[in-house]
């Protein structure tokens, strides 16, 4: 609790110098039970907001030659390249996040993001006054920003070993599948045809997302280092 109080006053004062004025963070010693007890609830809720999220990851491309190897059982699979549409995004609350890396023990501050907010609200409106700016957070849309972020980040934190996925993850309050593959699939990626599932999926792709595009990588030690041959897949007749 005090690393919270001490990073909210440290980030009020220094927008409040920005201002030209005075401000801070302080709870009353008569008011620290109360307070205690409202952010242990808010730790609380905030805990169990992080154990409903759904979490989609995903690479940031399709020539990630380590993720070919391990998750693709040595490129023995496929990478569907998605278009994610601002309409798909909103209607399921859908939240991109980049995943942050670091060796450094996971302390999560929720007041590390309420840092970062106000210093936005500060430099999106340099007319407003100290006070206007306090107002401001706590507004209806400014709490709904800091919750979501603060979930957000919480999940989206991995060790730097992992630092070479440069993963994206795609955040939901609530985990569960969801009927979009139709909208945001544009193009599927494969290196090898010698696994037994790669025909079924192409016959899978073709009934079913027959706008989709194939393509072929090649991964090679001279340039171009990667290859990307479009493909296409035409029906043949066979007469008995």
């Amino acid at each position: 609790m005090a690393d919270y109080i001490e990073r909210m006053d440290r980030s009020i004062r220094s927008v409040a110098e920005q201002c030209g004025c005075a401000g801070g963070y302080t709870v009353p010693k008569g008011e620290l039970a109360s307070f205690e007890v409202k952010n242990a609830r808010d730790n609380t809720n905030f805990f169990e907001a992080t154990q409903r999220v759904g979490i989609y990851s995903t690479a940031s491309r399709p020539d990630n030659q380590p993720m070919w190897a391990y998750y693709c059982d040595n490129s023995k699979g496929f990478c569907f390249e998605l278009e994610w549409p601002n309409t798909v995004l909103g209607r399921y609350q859908i939240a991109p996040v980049g995943v942050l890396y670091s060796s450094a023990a996971r302390v999560h501050n929720r007041a590390d993001i309420f840092d970062t907010l106000i210093r936005e609200e500060a430099e999106l409106h340099p007319n407003w006054s100290m006070d206007r700016i306090l107002e401001e957070t706590r507004s209806e849309f400014f709490r709904f920003r800091f919750q979501m972020l603060n979930t957000c980040r919480a999940v989206s934190i991995k060790h730097s070993d992992w630092s070479h996925e440069h993963e994206v993850r795609f955040l939901t309050p609530r985990a569960g599948p969801m009927p979009i593959m139709g909208e945001i699939l544009k193009r599927v990626y494969f290196v090898r045809t010698d696994f037994p599932e790669w025909e079924p999926v192409m016959t899978l792709l073709h009934q079913r997302y027959p706008n989709v595009e194939l393509a072929k990588l090649t991964f090679q030690h001279i340039e171009p280092y990667v290859e990307v041959q479009s493909m296409t897949v035409k029906l043949v007749p066979i007469h008995e």
